[in-house]
């Protein structure tokens, strides 16, 4: 037995359920204190009780002060647990080893934080019972020199850690969750005092004021740098800002609402407050600032011995996360709501001093800080069944979710360093080691947007609600019209085929006409061409006349010449027979012959000038004609050829519309028709026919009014009522009459009954008093005949049909 208590001793050395054992030897730099190393002095760790948490059994002293051996200290635990060894080890619950509580995201995150001596503790020269290990996460409480016990949290920080350090390691992972749908809380523990306003609710408005600020502002940049990233969802960040005042429930945003009542849904359990606090949807960043530094206005604080601005009230901020995305065709939400608290300090009257409403205040703090304790005992204790006084505090009911649901959790339990608060100093670990031990079961808070989905889905009835109703009447308008459909389209065959033979005919015309002109042309080319062969004769001629005049005047000149030479040679021959004066004579002579050579040469025939002149002037006037047939040919050619290119432009035009306007027409009735047979084939045809089938065909068939209501009139036309093949006798029209007023008129005034015995489909037309009475009477006899089908008329249309079943009755009573 010796030997097994000695085995498990040793196995004690790790750290366990918040015990204290016996450390190993550690670098005194490695503990973060607010005093120099040396001032703690060199005592050795003595041995927690399992039962108690943090409870330490002193370690015996030798005569000379000294610590004793590790040896003796071995002694001293195997001591300790062989008396304790008879129950209380084995109902002990033990802390979670490291490895679990990193593998069970639900167990409850505990961090302490150190904050630094304050300037009067420095003064009157308290020492420092409280140091930490950040890297191995262990907390160090002395109660004097000779005591030290051992705590092991998931995370400690020293009286330097910084803001942000605190928040990635304790609020950080919960944002994170609740950003995946979960609840989250972070809250902060401790005496009055101790910063837990600081770490968590610190605004930072000073000169370091973005590095000071606390977990509440710093969760909102976190969460909208999230919501940033995620492209593929739609967020809404909605907060609200409560303080629980002497077990009253205060909405910080507006101070109206100030006694909020805290119920629960009986099917999820979820806390539900009444009347609803103030929700913000927060826009940006700044905001949460803005509205952080409203309700600190409005939240009650007071001044003790142990702070000048005590929070007298727990403040929780409650901060809720949708993520509204579409899975499968359906919107979907995940909804993560954030608690952060900040608790009001535990106190001691001793220590505060407190008197008349601060003691009132301090009396509510405790009890509901109390309450917590008590519900955390309850969760830790494995012998407890069940119960949890969770009722017992109005703090404890809004903090339900937290420890022992399905939230995850954080807490910071903050302390202060110095001895004279030793006891409060070791309490608040105690809690942090208990909460240590709560394992919460998370849930995810996905679901379907159930309103939204409504909302389509109430969209989608409407819609297949109305198709249907569509598809009913499309199926009756085709019935009726489906034939008339056709002979129309038939009626517009014939017009095409009409157009189409118009259309050859004055291609015909058209091309006679440019025959015609084709004629007339080559007419006047012939004509140009006799008379340019005119005029080239008569200019062969005039030529040929000029050219006999200029050989006449050519022989003149010979003849002139010869008789100047036959003068000088009579001359020369008397000049040399010696005659006298012969010399004279020559030179007389060739003046006579120069004479008359100069006048005929000067004085043409009177006759081959005026022929010359008159020729001359055929040859202009021949000339102007040749021209102006030219121009007008020319404009002839010009004016035909713009006749022709605007006679095609304008046909082409023309016939383009003409076939584009029918192909769309015909398109559209072949449509039309399609649809006419599929409502005729099946109930499941969409509502086009509606909109085309009667429509269209009661205009193409000229008739007026013929619109259907889409809302109940008085005047109904009944179908499939009777086979008029078999009865259609004037005494079984009016029984049926009298059937049908009698029928109906328990549902209202009945004014006219006809009854259309000339129809395949038995009509029967009715005339109520009013639409409503019209409306009941129909429900009632589709009700119980089933297979019928009505319609709502207009007043126009109720009265052409009765116009013409008269015209046909009488017409039947003439030809019988």
């Amino acid at each position: 037995m010796s030997g097994f208590l000695d085995r498990l001793a040793e196995q004690n050395k790790g750290i366990r359920s918040g015990s204290a054992t016996s450390p190993k030897p550690r670098p005194t730099s490695a503990r973060t204190t607010g005093r120099p190393p040396s001032a703690r002095g060199t005592a050795s760790a003595g041995v927690a009780t399992p039962s108690g948490v943090g409870a330490s059994t002193p370690r015996a002293s030798s005569p000379s002060g000294r610590g004793l051996s590790r040896k003796s200290s071995v002694n001293a635990t195997n001591e300790t647990i062989r008396k304790q060894i008879g129950g209380q080890l084995a109902g002990a619950p033990a802390l979670p080893t490291l490895a679990e509580r990193t593998n069970n995201p639900g167990r409850v995150r505990v961090a302490l934080r150190v904050r630094p001596q304050v300037e009067q503790e420095i003064k009157e020269g308290h020492a420092v019972c409280t140091t930490v290990e950040p890297e191995t996460g262990k907390v160090f409480l002395r109660r004097n020199q000779w005591d030290e016990d051992i705590y092991q949290f998931d995370t400690v920080f020293g009286e330097s850690a910084s803001q942000i350090r605190v928040y990635e390691s304790v609020a950080a992972p919960i944002v994170e969750s609740v950003m995946k749908g979960f609840n989250g809380t972070v809250m902060a523990y401790g005496q009055t005092g101790t910063g837990k306003t600081y770490t968590l609710g610190q605004l930072g408005d000073g000169a370091d004021g973005h590095a000071q600020r606390g977990i509440m502002v710093r969760a909102v940049d976190d969460i909208f740098d999230k919501t940033s990233e995620d492209k593929d969802a739609k967020y809404k960040i909605h907060a609200s800002y409560l303080q629980l005042y002497m077990e009253t429930v205060q909405d910080l945003w507006d101070p109206t609402n100030s006694d909020i009542q805290i119920q629960e849904d009986r099917q999820t359990g979820e806390v539900l407050l009444e009347p609803k606090p103030m929700s913000v949807e927060l826009t940006d960043r700044n905001h949460i600032v803005q509205m952080l530094q409203l309700g600190e206005k409005n939240r009650t604080v007071a001044n003790h011995k142990l702070n000048a601005h005590s929070s007298r009230s727990h403040a929780v901020l409650m901060i809720t996360v949708s993520r509204h995305t579409m899975q499968n065709n359906a919107p979907t939400v995940q909804r993560g709501k954030l608690l952060l608290v900040d608790l009001a300090g535990s106190e001691r009257q001793k220590s505060t001093q407190s008197q008349g409403q601060t003691l009132e205040e301090a009396k509510f703090i405790n009890l509901s800080l109390t309450t917590l304790g008590k519900c955390i005992n309850s969760l830790v204790d494995q012998n407890q069944q069940g119960h949890v006084p969770y009722r017992e505090s109005k703090l404890t009911r809004l903090l339900k979710d937290s420890f022992g649901g399905s939230a995850r959790t954080s807490l910071v339990v903050n302390v202060g360093p110095s001895v004279q608060y030793f006891s409060e100093t070791l309490n608040t670990t105690k809690f942090g080691q208990r909460a240590i031990k709560i394992e919460n079961t998370l849930r995810r808070r996905e679901l379907v947007d159930y309103k939204a989905l409504c909302r389509m889905q109430m969209q989608q009835v409407d819609l297949l609600t109305a198709a249907l109703e569509n598809a009913e009447l499309a199926r009756e308008v085709a019935e009726n019209d489906c034939t008339a459909m056709q002979a129309i389209i038939d009626k517009e065959a014939d017009i095409e085929n009409q157009r189409n033979q118009e259309m050859t005919r004055l291609m015909q015309q058209l091309e006679l006409k440019q025959k015609e002109i084709e004629e007339e042309k080559q007419r006047h080319n012939v004509d140009m061409n006799k008379s340019q062969a005119r005029l080239q004769q008569q200019l062969d001629m005039l030529q040929e006349q000029i050219q006999d005049e200029q050989n006449q005047a050519k022989e003149a000149q010979q003849a002139a010449a010869k008789a100047r030479e036959e003068a000088r040679a009579a001359a020369a021959k008397a000049a040399a027979s010696g005659e006298g004066g012969g010399k004279d004579k020559i030179v007389e002579v060739e003046k006579i012959v120069e004479k008359q050579v100069v006048v005929s040469m000067s004085e043409p025939d009177p006759k081959m000038l005026m022929r010359e002149k008159k020729l001359e002037n055929v040859l202009m006037i021949l000339q102007r004609e040749l021209i102006d047939l030219k121009g007008k040919i020319d404009d002839m050619e010009l004016k035909h050829k713009q006749e022709v290119t605007a006679c095609h432009q304008s046909w082409q035009q023309r016939l383009m519309y003409e076939l584009k306007a029918k192909d769309k027409q015909i398109e559209y009735l072949q449509k039309t028709l399609e649809g006419c047979k599929a409502a005729l084939s099946s109930k499941g045809a969409d509502g086009a026919s509606k909109k085309v089938g009667r429509s269209f065909i009661d205009k193409m068939l000229g008739r007026k009014g013929a619109e259907l209501p889409e809302q109940p009139t008085k005047f109904v036309r009944l179908s499939s009522m009777f086979n008029p093949t078999v009865e259609s006798s004037p005494k079984w029209v009016e029984e049926v009459k009298a059937d049908v007023c009698s029928s109906c008129s328990i549902f209202g005034q009945v004014e006219d009954v006809r009854v259309d015995t000339h129809s395949p489909k038995g009509l029967i037309y009715i005339a109520f008093g009013n639409p409503k009475t019209a409306h009941r009477a129909v429900v009632a006899i589709k009700g119980h005949l089933g297979d019928i089908s009505y319609e709502f008329l207009t007043e126009t249309y109720w009265k052409d049909s009765v116009a013409k079943l008269s015209e046909v009755n009488a017409k039947v009573g003439q030809t019988c």
